[in-house]
């Protein structure tokens, strides 16, 4: 039974494994080599391309790094925040908000994208950093909170009434005695947030002229009408996703942890 356990995840694990393991294969490709030979077969190494798009995607890279990172940060505390408020209110309008954050959450980017773009271009913000960034913030709030709140009702109530007894305030309770129980939730919610707000596409190409506000888009750049450079497209593709790939390896364990806290909570 453990045989195929194990076998069952290096399966998968290869099946993962085999779109980098071209992207790799194909961005150490020379262009004539990769138009002629089989996408799964290494050949020599060439580097000049990765060179030339990692000198063009620098100022993307950054550019998407400092939306992406603090709109997570930011959308998960204002999530906590609100997920406290809902954890701790005790009137009918809570159910009310709740279902409220939850349509949110699953609301489809498309309905929203024409009011959404509208809104930019009225306050100023259209094709700039800020406007992306208040737009991720928009979406990622109501699932943060959601997230934040089913993380949440796993905390002891007893932790909130002894800071209650000691006299303090909603704010001091939220900040000194439940958010610091809320770290692996945190991390989890906000590594969540930020892989996808580095891979979202669609957020950025409503809000944006420019292919250099976001790494999504300047990927998609090298598609070319009449034709492509595929190694060139391998490239960027490559060092578009090792961002996120690493901090997810450096965050996960705590990322795993956070999903424990939430399958404890839950039973």
């Amino acid at each position: 039974m453990k045989f195929a356990v194990h076998l069952l995840i290096v399966i998968v694990g290869a099946v993962w494994a085999l779109p980098l393991y071209v992207l790799v294969v194909g961005a150490l490709k020379p262009l004539s080599e990769v138009l002629t030979t089989p996408v799964f077969t290494p050949s020599s190494i060439d580097l000049s391309t990765l060179v030339k798009i990692s000198g063009e995607l620098a100022p993307v890279l950054l550019n998407t790094a400092l939306v992406v990172f603090p709109t997570a940060l930011i959308a998960t505390f204002v999530g906590a925040l609100g997920a406290y408020a809902l954890w701790r209110a005790t009137s009918k309008l809570k159910d009310v908000l709740l279902i409220f954050v939850a349509i949110a959450t699953y609301l489809p980017y498309q309905s929203a994208a024409v009011p959404l773009a509208r809104f930019m271009s009225q306050i100023g913000l259209f094709d700039t950093l800020y406007g992306i960034a208040l737009g991720l913030l928009i979406f990622f709030t109501p699932f943060a909170t959601l997230m934040m709140l089913i993380f949440i009702t796993a905390l002891p109530r007893a932790v909130v009434e002894a800071a209650e007894i000691d006299g303090a305030g909603e704010l001091t309770i939220f900040s000194k005695a439940v958010l610091p129980l809320l770290g692996p939730a945190f991390t989890s919610t906000a590594t969540y947030l930020a892989i996808n707000g580095w891979n979202n596409f669609f957020i950025p190409l409503v809000l944006s002229r420019s292919y250099n506000n976001h790494i999504t888009l300047k990927v998609f750049s090298y598609v070319g009408q009449s034709g492509n450079l595929y190694n060139e497209m391998f490239s960027a593709a490559l060092l578009a996703s090792l961002p996120p790939l690493l901090l997810f390896i450096a965050l996960g364990r705590y990322f795993i942890r956070g999903l424990l806290v939430l399958g404890a909570g839950g039973k």
